[in-house]
């Protein structure tokens, strides 16, 4: 069953990245980082795309632990302009099954979070915040830490990263 609040957290110092888990088809942590812009997964060759340089220039936060991991998407719950983007950046055609890999050097978790606790920006930044692809904003309070969560939209996560934005 599919969730709004369901989501795939990627945890850093200063800040957790939020993703809707309807996004994320599998997660996987590996042993090392991938360099290649295609991994195998299920022999099926993937196009793949490394996040982790791009959330920590961009927002400037390390990760909390240093852990590889796979995170494989669905080409589907893409436009059809960032699949192409996809194809052309990785030099890899998606396979039968439509899957893709995103890549990131930070712990990963699923979190059920109260949609009421994400809030749009003010519109005074809404637009410039969207074109990093941040959504909406929220804050986790624990006795140890406080923590921005920013709810990322994967389609202009990647375009951002392919175009070289810094």
């Amino acid at each position: 069953m599919e969730t709004l609040n369901h989501f795939t957290c990627l945890s850093y110092d200063s800040v957790d990245f939020l993703i809707q888990s309807k996004y994320i088809y599998y997660g996987i942590y590996l042993y090392s980082p991938i360099e290649e812009k295609n991994i195998i997964f299920e022999s099926e060759l993937l196009p793949h795309i490394c996040i982790e340089e791009f959330l920590e220039k961009k927002f400037q936060c390390k990760p909390v632990e240093e852990c590889n991991v796979m995170l494989v998407l669905k080409k589907d719950d893409l436009k059809k302009s960032v699949q192409k983007k996809i194809e052309e950046y990785t030099g890899t055609k998606f396979p039968v099954s439509g899957n893709f890999a995103l890549s990131v050097n930070s712990s990963v978790s699923s979190k059920i979070i109260e949609l009421s606790e994400l809030k749009l920006l003010p519109e005074s930044i809404r637009e410039k915040q969207n074109e990093c692809s941040v959504n909406a904003i929220g804050f986790s309070v624990s006795e140890k830490e406080k923590h921005i969560q920013f709810l990322l939209a994967p389609d202009k996560l990647i375009e951002l990263i392919i175009r070289g934005e810094p």
